[in-house]
């Protein structure tokens, strides 16, 4: 019998349900009162949002759980992508000021801690991604709090994507030629021993900043990523085999995405639904930017960006060009 346990139910009481989740994973078996604890959310928008940013109220249940356990505990977020917003604004936007001063949570801005470089072989590709010290070398126990959602360039976005945001650099968004490669090296550099993943609303639609928020009432956590997010991506009705960060993942040897080699607390059949990926034509024109870092370069950090983000605001929809106001807001 393997040590892949994860765990999905219907929330009826949060609190309550998210102690039942983390015995069943276990979780005490990785977080000692010594321990310096690591937590990453999703915070991809500088307040939260329904389905698209982790939910307060289910940090503030967690952390509550964790307090009585663990005394060394830091929570942290880089800086939005693309110099959107700073890390703080998020923290405020999400009331982790007051929440984690009442559970003696340190809050961090990767943005603004040393980094350093990561380099290896991932499926025979060499990549490099850049990381905090911190998480490296003084963390004993990584625990990740992603949003059950979809995501119009890597089909979902659940734990392992949400580890992209412990790049501190926040023009990451040069980055993501051999994305999957280089989210398998922070995968495998991080370790995430606990995954607690927000189902209360889901993201349909189009990920990762707007789509359709729905009311599922889920949670769903585990000890593994892969585990999680093959359950996660099967739950949603998104075939694994089209994730490819998440095939990288298990052929690396950081976990299955066989639901039938993971020990699951009831059958995860009766909580599937059928979500989809409604991609704009600025996405399609996002593509190329995925797999060269020229382009990427061109596009988002070169003399004629400010040309190109004009042009592009003629084809936008109305929903892009909201979250492209609010972030301009944010970023004056």
């Amino acid at each position: 019998m393997n040590d892949y346990y994860a765990y999905i139910s219907k929330i009826t009481d949060l609190k309550e349900d998210i102690e039942k989740s983390l015995k069943f994973i276990k979780w005490k078996k990785y977080v000692k009162k010594d321990s310096t604890v690591f937590i990453k959310p999703n915070f991809t928008f500088p307040y939260y949002k329904e389905g698209i940013t982790t939910s307060p109220i289910l940090i503030e249940y967690f952390l509550e759980i964790l307090k009585d356990r663990a005394e060394n505990v830091i929570l942290g977020e880089s800086d939005g992508g693309n110099d959107s917003f700073k890390a703080e604004d998020a923290f405020k936007g999400h009331d982790m000021y007051r929440i984690c001063r009442d559970n003696g949570v340190e809050l961090l801005n990767l943005s603004k801690e040393p980094s350093k470089f990561v380099e290896e072989n991932i499926n025979g590709k060499k990549v490099k991604v850049e990381l905090p010290k911190l998480l490296l070398d003084d963390v004993n126990c990584f625990i990740s709090l992603p949003v059950l959602k979809v995501h119009v360039m890597t089909n979902v976005t659940l734990s392992i994507k949400n580890l992209w945001g412990c790049h501190p650099n926040s023009m990451r968004c040069l980055h993501h030629k051999n994305l999957s490669e280089k989210l398998t090296l922070i995968t495998k550099c991080l370790d995430p021993k606990i995954i607690l993943m927000d189902g209360i609303y889901a993201l349909d639609g189009h990920g990762p900043m707007y789509g359709e928020a729905k009311k599922v009432d889920l949670i769903l956590s585990s000890n593994n990523s892969v585990a999680i997010d093959s359950l996660g991506a099967n739950v949603m009705g998104m075939p694994v085999k089209d994730v490819e960060h998440i095939l990288t993942a298990e052929k690396e040897g950081l976990g299955t995405t066989n639901l039938e080699d993971i020990q699951i607390n009831t059958n995860w059949n009766e909580f599937q639904m059928q979500f989809d990926l409604n991609k704009t034509f600025i996405d399609m024109l996002n593509v190329p930017l995925f797999k060269s870092e020229t382009l990427a370069k061109l596009a988002y950090d070169s003399s004629i960006t400010p040309l190109i983000y004009k042009f592009v605001r003629f084809l936008r929809n109305s929903e892009e060009q909201n979250v492209a106001d609010e972030m301009k807001r944010y970023n004056k």
